[in-house]
């Protein structure tokens, strides 16, 4: 029997409903390869933004375009190939491939990349580091390196600017 729009559905048939596709898998692998950091349910900063200020993060962050401030996560960070960061990173675990000009700090692992190019210190507990990076700078590896929560002393000493004391 025809009906409107064009259906020959016969009466009495039940309509069938199409299958939901099937689920996406929620967990994201930032790269392919077995020396890189696994995320789950990264925050993004995308090629070509750039964002100019201190980040917190209390989740997983992936960085491909530009920050000028500091970058700080709780857990994982991932800096891309061609980001750039202008400022210090504090992060339990990091991987970075792109440039950085500032301390680069992990309570946990860090891996260098090849193409990453550090401009400043390294404070790490664990570190990979991979042939053909640069680096200009000092490290510190192994050892009890402070969690991200608390800032070290030496870290807030540095940072102080001294005051002049009139009489």
């Amino acid at each position: 029997m025809a009906t409107m729009f064009g259906s020959n559905q016969k009466k009495g048939a039940v309509n069938e409903v199409p299958a939901p596709a099937a689920p996406v898998s929620s967990k994201k692998d930032v790269v392919n390869d077995s020396n890189s950091l696994r995320l789950d349910h990264p925050n993004m900063i995308g090629k070509g933004t750039i964002i100019e200020g201190n980040i917190i993060a209390d989740g997983d962050l992936v960085v491909e375009g530009t920050v000028r401030g500091d970058v700080t996560t709780k857990t994982k960070l991932v800096v891309g190939a061609d980001s750039v960061v202008e400022g210090n990173i504090l992060a339990d675990h990091a991987e970075v491939a792109g440039r950085v000009s500032g301390t680069v700090q992990a309570s946990g692992l860090l891996i260098i990349k090849a193409s990453s190019v550090i401009d400043g210190d390294v404070i790490t507990k664990n570190l990979n580091v991979e042939s053909g990076s640069t680096f200009n700078g000092r490290f510190q590896v192994g050892g009890k390196v402070e969690s991200v929560a608390k800032p070290t002393t030496e870290a807030v000493k540095k940072d102080a600017v001294p005051v002049a004391a009139k009489a």
